[in-house]
């Protein structure tokens, strides 16, 4: 009895393991994600310098850290990005670079033609569209792709996505809408740029975290006015 008992509790422990080490195989990136500098400065001109709240360090929010963690199974994935340190009580949105804008691909995104769209699932789309500047009102509080730092500067934001994000391909094809002008590219799934790819290494990144310090909102498919904080790689 105490035979099986042992025999029991070792095949049990063992199966603990085994689902440990499935849970942990399937995570792609496990890392810290890279603080813009001093200055920088975002696609829509602006910096945190300029827009965002002063910090009280003086050293304009650069003790600022953001770690981010992706895992896929199945064809999707599940990322996480925490952040530490950076501006408090403001609304920051995640953003993922797909193949346009860098001679990648001369379409970027069907909606848009940006380089970049939100880090949100597929069946957001037409709901991240209603609040995008050609849209009237535009702009939300919050959207899939956005989290608020606390009034420490700290936040978690963690999703579920309906693709994988490394060599993956974002489903633009979940959408019937698009910008105005944009209406005669079919939406199809794009490919996600990822600058740690051969051929890809002029890509600027695989993941961005900007800040909304003047206004605090999200506008959907487009970034709008936003500062430039953390990307990865």
């Amino acid at each position: 009895m105490t035979k099986l008992k042992m025999t029991t509790l070792a095949a049990a422990l063992l199966g603990v393991v085994s689902t440990a080490a499935m849970a942990g195989s399937n995570k792609a990136i496990d890392d810290f994600m890279s603080r813009r500098g001093p200055g920088s400065t975002s696609g829509s001109g602006d910096t945190v310098e300029a827009n965002c709240a002063t910090d009280p360090s003086g050293n304009a929010w650069q003790g600022a850290t953001a770690t981010l963690e992706i895992k896929q199974k199945g064809g999707k994935s599940k990322v996480e990005v925490e952040v530490e340190g950076a501006v408090p009580n403001t609304l920051f949105t995640v953003w993922v670079r797909i193949k346009g804008k860098n001679g990648l691909n001369s379409a970027g995104s069907p909606l848009t033609g940006g380089g970049a769209t939100p880090l949100a699932p597929g069946y957001t789309l037409d709901a991240l569209n209603a609040i995008s500047p050609w849209v009237d009102p535009a702009g939300a509080p919050a959207s899939a792709n956005s989290f608020t730092t606390d009034a420490s500067g700290e936040a978690e934001f963690e999703i579920d996505l309906d693709f994988p994000v490394v060599r993956g391909a974002y489903p633009f094809q979940m959408t019937a809408t698009s910008r105005p002008g944009h209406e005669g590219h079919a939406n199809v799934p794009t490919a996600i740029a990822d600058p740690r790819e051969a051929g890809q290494e002029d890509t600027p990144f695989l993941i961005r975290v900007v800040s909304h310090c003047t206004d605090n909102m999200s506008h959907g498919l487009s970034p709008a006015t936003r500062e430039a904080w953390f990307q990865y790689p």
